[in-house]
């Protein structure tokens, strides 16, 4: 197996500065941008100024993802796109999981030309675990192994992304966040592009429908994949048609130059 540190990326990214049409993109839950280089290279590639960014407390290590609270997260994103706001003529959100749940947030705030929400995660798989215990005993049991998270029948086949654990105080913060975002999905107007798993291991169906029917925008497309896992933007046999489907979306929604 390949260790962790293949799946793990410190540093942000920017491609193709000088476009006026500007994509802000966000990783998921102790996650960094090993998992949204590739489509900020691509869309970069394709005209777009595209910036991948690492949130707070991810990108280093699980006692700094500890200590951050959930309103750390959307200031940092709030400011991200803000100072995009100001460079570019269009402004375009991609999130994946936890990101794509920031990016409802960023669009609820911002004229935004459109956004992608991917693999959102709004309500958890392990309801009781995240809603109930969480909050009661993350100051004592800081972290959790991300393993745990799944059947003995696969755990020892999968790779993790990020931190090899779950940092618990942080998921307490992402409960935090996910209700804040779910009383703001009707004033999400812009354009939307939602992508979804088939065989998503963590985000269950019912976020699918969650987002798409609880947004507003006029415009919105859903497309369900069929092979690529929860991390839609690393390489799977879908990748190809996942970064298609975001560049024709977003080239459609572009402001004329």
């Amino acid at each position: 197996m390949t260790k962790e540190p293949y799946y793990f990326d410190p540093n942000e990214y920017e491609f193709n500065v000088d476009s006026k049409h500007g994509v802000y993109i966000i990783h998921g839950f102790t996650n960094t941008t090993y998992e949204t280089k590739d489509l900020a290279e691509y869309l970069g590639s394709q005209g777009f100024y595209t910036k991948a960014i690492n949130l707070p407390g991810h990108g280093t290590t699980p006692e700094d993802c500890n200590r951050v609270e959930y309103t750390d997260w959307l200031e940092y994103t709030e400011q991200g796109v803000a100072e995009m706001a100001a460079r570019c003529d269009s402004i375009f959100v991609v999130g994946v999981s936890m990101g794509s749940v920031l990016a409802l947030h960023l669009s609820s705030l911002f004229p935004l030309n459109a956004a992608v929400f991917a693999s959102t995660v709004l309500e958890f798989k392990d309801y009781f675990g995240t809603r109930i215990l969480t909050p009661l005993l993350h100051k004592f049991i800081p972290f959790r192994h991300k393993r745990l998270s799944y059947s003995k029948k696969i755990r020892d086949e999968l790779h993790f992304f990020g931190y090899k654990v779950w940092p618990m105080s942080a998921v307490n913060e992402m409960r935090k966040l996910t209700n804040l975002v779910k009383s703001e999905l009707t004033k999400v107007k812009c354009p939307a592009l939602q992508l979804h798993s088939k065989i998503d291991l963590l985000s269950i169906p019912e976020n699918i429908s969650l987002v798409y029917e609880g947004i507003s925008s006029e415009t919105k497309k859903q497309v369900l994949l069929e092979k690529a896992g929860h991390n839609l933007f690393i390489y799977s046999p879908d990748q190809v048609d996942v970064f298609k489907e975001i560049e024709e979306f977003f080239i459609s929604h572009k402001t004329p130059d």
